[in-house]
């Protein structure tokens, strides 16, 4: 039977007594999947209009509480409550993420501040001014890109990194914004990219071979199935339980490398509202920023190196310090290792 809830579907577990050789396929544990359309067997009996795409979805169905007495907690002791205006701008190009990733069968879950603010607030940190959604990289191909390019509710802003490599996408609504992170899988654990200036750093993950569901806001999104152990990865062991607006740390970041000047040029695009690539001084500014070479103009590739070979542009004048900021950031790796 399932239940109508909010924008879904509950299948409650079941309760009954039944004999060990028994392993149901519904009903062993709380599962939460979308509304679908069906169609009417000739023997009589309705079914999913698209069965794979609803046994898809099943696979991550069990529905998982964001943690009631913590969210209770921060109302009455930190008084931090929902922001109305926040969840106006927020839900409506949240949603339509999870919605496209769906429709595209692509596994995602709500990441950083996102997940923290469902299971700890049961809704949003209150002063929180974007949402993180981890991916598989694994499952990467350009429908994503070419869903959100010129997106009406939520488009694509700025492409970060490589597809092999730290890949982010950034997307904007003009009051809100939303960040993918595609996540490697590298032996028993992920990572994924963080870029800053020219500097790659990386995040640890856990391998997440299973996803689960949770309500937000009425609309079903995908989680870790384990959330209090991938915060307790991300912030440290329990210190995300206490809310900071400024001054926390992930625990799981560290200093990579920096990206060599041929994949730099590549790794970085930005895009108009209507699905362009921006081509202009805002662009070129903020790749050349901290570029070698003198740019002038962008690429037209989609942050992929060609297989061609690459012709670099001129050098800039000040190429003397832009030598010494890498071999600081070299030095500065050294040391902390």
């Amino acid at each position: 039977i399932l239940h109508k809830y909010n924008s879904y579907y509950l299948i409650q577990e079941n309760t009954l007594l039944l004999s060990n050789d028994i392993h149901l396929s519904y009903g062993d544990k709380l599962r939460a999947v979308e509304h679908m359309e069906s169609e009417l067997h000739e023997y009589l009996f309705y079914y999913p209009r698209n069965v794979s795409h609803f046994l898809w979805l099943y696979k991550t169905s069990e529905f998982l509480y964001c943690n009631r007495e913590l969210a209770d907690k921060m109302e009455n002791e930190f008084h931090l409550r929902q922001n109305i205006t926040q969840l106006q701008l927020s839900i409506t190009p949240m949603k339509n993420v999870a919605y496209a990733l769906d429709k595209l069968e692509k596994h995602y879950w709500l990441a950083g501040g996102a997940l923290l603010g469902w299971y700890r607030h049961c809704g949003l940190i209150p002063f929180t001014e974007d949402a993180d959604f981890g991916l598989y990289a694994e499952e990467y191909d350009e429908s994503i890109r070419n869903y959100f390019l010129g997106n009406p509710v939520t488009y694509l802003y700025s492409a970060l990194g490589l597809v092999n490599d730290s890949l982010e996408f950034r997307l904007y609504t003009d009051q809100w914004t939303l960040d993918l992170f595609w996540t490697y899988r590298e032996k028993d654990h992920r990572w994924c990219g963080y870029l800053a200036q020219r500097a790659k750093y990386r995040r640890t993950l856990p391998l997440l071979e299973e996803l689960c569901s949770c309500d937000l806001f009425g609309h079903r999104f995908s989680i870790p199935c384990s959330p209090a152990d991938y915060l307790d990865g991300e912030y440290g062991k329990d210190k995300w339980k206490t809310p900071l607006k400024k001054d926390y740390v992930w625990t799981n970041i560290n200093y990579h490398s920096v990206w060599n000047d041929i994949s730099w040029m590549y790794a970085v695009r930005f895009y108009t509202s209507k699905g362009k690539l921006r081509t202009d001084k805002f662009a070129i500014d903020s790749i050349s920023e901290h570029f070698n070479y003198s740019l002038t103009s962008i690429p037209s590739f989609l942050n992929v190196i060609p297989n061609e070979p690459v012709t670099l542009p001129p050098l800039k004048t000040n190429l003397v310090y832009h030598s010494l900021l890498l071999e600081k950031m070299s030095h500065k790796k050294q040391r902390n290792e």
